[in-house]
């Protein structure tokens, strides 16, 4: 009998080590993206200009993003253990005590590096919005531009728990419909808004779709694929089809509709691109992957507040300072290495004690539910009819 969600493979560590390669990647594509963004502007000395070009024509920041929805994808359902007690509360806790404690501390880091310091408003009211991570439902300033994407991440995780409580958790089947549900979603109004200008979901909600059918197709490769999974070749034809839609389809379509230039479907199948070979065709494993993977976090949250108070230090020196002409990609090799120092006391200091202190959580949680008294099956539940009653 289904358990509701996907099985863990029996060599999961092993297999992980790629896919914390793939992690460190996606880190440093935004890093490069952000900081060929910042410092080609330092003056007339910098050179290494084709860099920022190379980073701004294919979108390398959002490639990373890509990269990050998917790896989540094909990580995260298969964290949910159902046949353990609270379940679904042990899985909420644990993701809160990742997400939250490393980004708390970047709140007031972010708010010094990208406001404070350059003289811009940052004040209460934003700072404990920002606390929330729902400044963006509010229309508050974001102490760094990248947390739309940790929003993200949560919605995906509050759709896990509702497949897991539906039973679809674990059913390739469903999982796929749902995928190509959320990307016709995001394919008709882009359609539309290509062909017409009009829109009838809006933009936001249609890359929310996008984003979210990408981190199915990650869980869905990782089943169908990776685990060597007895679906049927109907299911992998599907997928393989959905997959060509994204990595074929869509650019072809967006390139023919408003060109290359400001085309987000091209990172998109570029980002897909690079998480099949990295789980397919090229397993990085190394000691170097391995370090960068687990602190990969910290440097998506951290990079901008290293890269921002450096840029500020720079701007104060005289142009034609040798300071403010050297190639990009020394910038780029600072700004990485310093980045990668405070991430690694980041993860040392805050992300692996709060993901500590989740682990306690969820194993109090679980012991305060293993003790409550349960409803006998067939109980109505007040509030439902009949026909939802517990263990229907």
């Amino acid at each position: 009998m289904s358990t509701g969600a996907p099985a863990p493979s029996a060599h999961d560590e092993a297999r992980l080590r790629h896919i914390d390669a793939l992690r460190g990647i996606a880190a440093l594509l935004v890093l490069w993206r952000h900081v060929a963004d910042a410092y080609v502007g330092l003056g007339p000395g910098v050179s290494g200009r084709w860099l920022a070009g190379i980073a701004d024509s294919i979108d390398v920041g959002r490639i990373g993003v890509v990269a990050f929805f998917l790896i989540s994808g094909y990580v995260i359902p298969f964290s949910i253990r159902p046949e353990r007690t609270a379940p679904v509360g042990t899985f909420l806790i644990k993701r809160f005590f990742r997400i939250y404690p490393a980004y708390w501390l970047s709140i007031p880091l972010g708010a010094f590096a990208t406001c404070w310091l350059w003289g811009r408003p940052f004040g209460v009211r934003e700072f404990l919005v920002n606390l929330t991570l729902l400044q963006d439902f509010f229309g508050v300033t974001a102490a760094e531009g990248l947390y739309w994407t940790l929003l993200v991440e949560w919605a995906f995780y509050l759709l896990c728990v509702v497949l897991l409580l539906c039973g679809s958790l674990g059913r390739p089947r469903h999982l796929l419909a749902l995928s190509i549900m959320f990307t016709l979603a995001y394919s008709v109004e882009m359609f539309v808004r290509w062909s017409t200008g009009a829109s009838l979901i809006g933009s936001k909600a249609a890359f929310a779709f996008l984003n979210l059918s990408l981190m199915l197709v990650g869980t869905l490769y990782r089943m169908v694929v990776d685990q060597a999974s007895s679906a049927g070749g109907r299911l992998r034809t599907a997928l393989s089809g959905l997959l060509l839609w994204h990595l074929l389809a869509l650019p072809l379509g967006a390139t023919w509709a408003i060109g290359f230039e400001g085309n987000a479907t091209i990172p998109y199948a570029i980002g897909l691109t690079l998480f099949l070979l990295g789980t397919s065709v090229v397993r990085i494993r190394s000691t170097l992957t391995d370090r960068l993977g687990r602190i990969s976090y910290s440097i998506y949250l951290f990079h901008p507040v290293v890269f921002m108070v450096l840029l500020w230090c720079l701007l104060r020196l005289p142009v034609e300072s040798a300071l403010r002409s050297q190639h990009l990609a020394v910038y780029l090799l600072v700004n990485a290495l310093l980045t990668v120092v405070l991430a690694a006391f980041v993860h040392r200091w805050v992300e692996r004690p709060g993901m500590e202190l989740g682990r306690r959580c969820a194993r109090a949680w679980s012991r305060l539910r293993l003790r409550a008294p349960e409803r006998p099956v067939g109980v109505p539940v007040a509030g439902l009819s009949g026909e939802h009653q517990p263990g229907a």
